[in-house]
């Protein structure tokens, strides 16, 4: 039972967290505050999420704290699900809830320390009394603190050195510097734009998740209407990827940014860009979607909301390319045409004046289908009457040819066919018909089963007609020669040696 956990700061991270209660707990091994939160030892110091945080849950609700607050408030875990789509996000869900690693994307562009603004430590300091690591700052892609205004700095602990299983706090690094220099400042808008992003995902995670899965089949939609206010897609939502590809470059060609767009590939089945075009949210990294939405519409959360407000955004895009040139011209032009091809064809039907005039019908039937379709020849129904077929009469009467079909075949010059389905079917004149519907067909289906033959009797009955062959050639025979004109290989012969012995010898 713990007599103490330390209240966590206003986005501080988990690791954060341990880090302080292992200072003020006054362990000297980091074992015994593994055995004291966890309940087990061995417990791995992590940036992401603990293996065992139900068990830390159990330990602190007492102190207010449960597993949703650690896990939502004090963890990456919001910056790394929100884009997923629902089945991703349950799975990922459900690997931590039964206390299996958590799948993360493994890229150039994941932080390889942890990182710290220096004017928050100086604002934490004021604050609280020391400084902590923040969770924002650890977000991948992230390069500069919202807050401040200030590029962020790598502190000499590395995120996955699997060697040094301990959860440091922040005050405890030797060299901590709070003092800013000119390049602290001065960082390019993008990056800047991103950390304001990253602000809005852990600020707006509830919203997000609930508005992209309710209107998840509107996110190409979106994305298509914006890339083609940018030509970057035609009005029938075909994606320009080579321009896209080299636009999307040119905005990013930062020294920073340079790693996230080097690996746009050729591959169109691998290639991420096309991916993000096509709305697929289950593989994509946040950063990327961050800089696909900054690119597309400014900043992520002009992005969402084009999304939320999708109806209001389709409906303003329709009024502003939806329209071709010249349409009244031409809507009287095609209407013209397409009543002059009626009036050529009165007893044509669509498609008869379809080929006397496509470009026209090609017309119409994108930008005026409705009275196309009303200034049309009606659909005609076929003449006749549709008629089943009784199929129990075609049952006895295919019944009736099965006892020829063998006849033929047993009696058929030359070398044995075997009898079996398939050539009983083939020497009836009627092999689809019965692979179509055997089952409608049960006594014809009955009869041929009876006549089919084993691979032992098929053999009997070519060593049958392999004597007939060899008495009529008038030449002497030994049993080997008519095995070997029956085509029975040398592995069986043993098996129709009794069968040819007395015969023969």
């Amino acid at each position: 039972m713990l007599t103490f956990f330390p209240k966590p700061y206003p986005d501080e991270l988990l690791y954060s967290i341990i880090a302080r209660y292992h200072v003020w707990s006054g362990n000297e091994e980091m074992s015994d505050t593994m055995e004291q939160l966890f309940g087990y030892r061995r417990e791995r110091a992590t940036l992401l999420i603990p293996k065992h945080l139900k068990r830390l849950a159990e330990k602190t609700k007492e102190f207010g704290l449960d597993y949703e607050a650690f896990l939502y408030e004090h963890t990456i875990f919001p910056f790394i699900t929100c884009f997923l789509n629902k089945a991703s996000f349950d799975n990922a869900l459900n690997s931590i809830n039964n206390e299996n690693p958590l799948c993360i994307y493994k890229h150039d562009i994941n932080p390889k320390f942890l990182r710290y603004c220096p004017l928050c430590i100086r604002v934490d300091r004021e604050v609280y009394g020391e400084a902590y690591w923040h969770r924002k700052h650890q977000s991948y892609g992230i390069a500069m603190c919202s807050k401040h205004k200030c590029h962020l700095r790598e502190s000499n602990i590395e995120i996955l050195d699997n060697r040094n299983n301990r959860y440091i706090a922040l005050e405890l690094m030797n060299d901590l510097n709070v003092t800013l220099e000119q390049e602290d400042i001065f960082g390019s808008s993008i990056e800047l734009q991103i950390a304001y992003d990253i602000n809005y995902i852990y600020e707006n995670y509830e919203y997000i998740r609930k508005m992209l899965c309710e209107k998840h089949s509107l996110i190409r939609d979106t994305t298509i209407a914006l890339l083609y206010r940018r030509n970057l897609a035609t009005q029938k939502g075909l994606v320009k990827i080579d321009r896209l590809k080299q636009e999307f470059q040119n905005k990013y060609f930062l020294h920073e940014m340079k790693q996230l767009t080097v690996d746009l590939k050729d591959d169109k089945k691998s290639d991420w860009l096309i991916t993000l075009c096509r709305g697929g949210q289950s593989t994509v990294v946040p950063i990327r979607l961050i800089l696909f939405a900054d690119f597309l519409a400014g900043s992520l959360e002009a992005y969402i909301k084009l999304i939320d407000e999708q109806e209001q955004f389709i409906e303003r895009g329709k009024e502003q390319f939806s329209t071709p040139n010249g349409y009244e011209e031409k809507l009287v032009q095609y209407r013209k045409r397409w009543i002059d091809v009626w009036d050529k064809n009165p007893k044509g039907c669509r498609f008869d004046l379809v080929r006397a005039d496509r470009p026209a019908y090609t017309w119409l039937r994108r930008h005026d289908n409705e009275w196309m379709i009303s200034n049309s020849p009606k659909t005609m129904k076929p003449p006749g009457t549709i008629t089943c077929k009784d199929w129990m009469e075609v049952d006895n009467e295919l019944e009736s040819m099965v006892n020829d079909a063998v006849s033929n075949i047993k009696n058929i010059a030359g070398k044995p066919e075997r009898l079996t389905k398939a050539n009983i079917s083939r020497y009836m004149g009627q092999k689809n018909m019965i692979d179509s519907n055997y089952k409608l067909l049960p006594k014809t289906m009955k009869k041929i089963e009876g006549y089919i033959e084993s691979t032992y009797n098929y053999r009997l009955r070519k060593i049958d007609w392999a004597i007939c062959e060899l008495e009529n050639e008038g030449k002497p025979y030994t049993p080997w020669m008519i095995l070997r004109k029956a085509g029975i290989r040398d592995e069986d012969w043993y098996k129709f040696w009794s069968y040819l012995h007395p015969d023969v010898r």
